[in-house]
Order: C-alpha cells, then sequence, then structure tokens
C-alpha cells in the first residue's frame, strides 16, 4: 500500500521519510517547490509537486493511505494558519474521498478537542485544527487521528502515555518527542487492524511501550 506523505519539509516529515526510507517502505512526498522535488528525487525518494493552496490531485493518484503532517508553523500569521493547518487539511480529506484512498493519518495536537484549554498563544491553531479534525471524523474515511503534545527535538524515549494534565494550560509537562512521534507513526502505518477502525489519539511521553500503547489505544466509532 502506497503512502503519500503531506508536510514532508517539515520537523516531523522529515524524519518520518527518513525513517520510512530505512525501512524500505512504499510512499511518496508531496512539496511545494521544485527546489525540495529535486532534493528528494537525488535521495531516490518517490515525490511530486503539490500545494495546498493549490492543485493537489495527482499527488493522491495511486496512493491508498495519506499521513497529513503539514503546518504553516509558529511563526508564521493565523492568515496562513487558516489556508494550510484548517483548508489544506480540509481539502487533503475531501481529494482522499474522491480517490477512494483507505486510511487517513491526521497529525492534529493535543487538546485541540477543546481548544480554549491549550495555551493562549495557540488557540487560534487549536481552532483550526478542531475544524479540521472535525471533518475528518465526519468523512467516508477510515482514519488515524493522532493528537500528540508538545513537541521536543530530544531523543527518542519509547516510552508514552495519554495521561495528561488538563490544567496545565501551557502544556509544560504534556510533552513527546518528534521521534517518538514517529515511531507512533510508523507503527500505524504497518499495523493492519489499524485500517479496519477510526481511532483517536491523545499522546504524551509516559511510561508505556509504543507497542502496547497501540494495542490499548482508544477506539472511536465515526460520527454518523
Amino acid at each position: 500500500m502506497k503512502t503519500l506523505i503531506i508536510g514532508g519539509s517539515g520537523k516531523i516529515g522529515q524524519k518520518l521519510i527518513a525513517h520510512l526510507s530505512k525501512e524500505k517502505s512504499d510512499f511518496r512526498v508531496m512539496v511545494r517547490t521544485q527546489a525540495q522535488l529535486e532534493s528528494l528525487k537525488s535521495q531516490g525518494v518517490d515525490a511530486v509537486l503539490g500545494d495546498l493552496e493549490g492543485d493537489i490531485s495527482e499527488a493522491f493518484n495511486g496512493c491508498e493511505r495519506i499521513v497529513f503532517t503539514a503546518g504553516s508553523g509558529s511563526k508564521t500569521t493565523p492568515h496562513k494558519t487558516l489556508l494550510v493547518d484548517l483548508w489544506g487539511s480540509i481539502r487533503a480529506i475531501e481529494e482522499a474521498e474522491k480517490q477512494g484512498v483507505k486510511h487517513f493519518i491526521m497529525i492534529s495536537s493535543l487538546k485541540s478537542d477543546r481548544p480554549l484549554d491549550g495555551p493562549e498563544k495557540i488557540r487560534h491553531y487549536l481552532v483550526a485544527r478542531n475544524l479540521a479534525d472535525d471533518r475528518l471524523i465526519r468523512s467516508s474515511l477510515p482514519y488515524t487521528l493522532l493528537r500528540p503534545g508538545r513537541l521536543l527535538d530530544e531523543p527518542a524515549t519509547g516510552k508514552v502515555s495519554n495521561k495528561f494534565d488538563w490544567a496545565d494550560a501551557t502544556n509544560t509537562t504534556s510533552v513527546i518527542t518528534r521521534d517518538d512521534v514517529v515511531a507512533i507513526i510508523a507503527q500505524v502505518i504497518s499495523l493492519p487492524e489499524y485500517l479496519e477502525r477510526n481511532s483517536i489519539i491523545d499522546v504524551i511521553n509516559g511510561d508505556i511501550s509504543i507497542d502496547k500503547f497501540l494495542s490499548m489505544a482508544t477506539i472511536e466509532e465515526a460520527v454518523a
């Protein structure tokens, strides 16, 4: 099953590309610029041009799974958050529906289901994620909605949990390494049972191995 990675130039996307390349997985990366395209192709990676603010249909051709890890970034304006994190997500979901994608993995954010409980400075982003996540849940697609805590550039721990403190308004303790997020995504891709169910997974670093955690992950029924 070929996987399309949307957001390959981001930190999680780059780490996921490296991981899947090492595992010799069948995947493609959608990128915005010719320079990004040429760089990936020089590494032997299947890459195609596509822009979440433009045409994306060609990138989806022949792909049965989507990993959406794109984002406008913390240094952009709320305007870009609307165009990329919200509208870009929705456009990708709708294109996946059109093309009969079998599994959509969305990388969202902890507390996106309750944006006003998140850090004040990113509440506009959490609102955008909330609406995009809701569109995925209401779609016809089998999905995994992964909602990690604040992301850290530290070595993987291999240990996670879904027990976090809602009162931690700045997400001081609700954190997870990007490497651990990538490990979770890679395992979800490799586990056939995730193709047959809809899952919403809140995750931070903790004391449970990723293997065990995914076997215990809460299964959510899609909203009719």
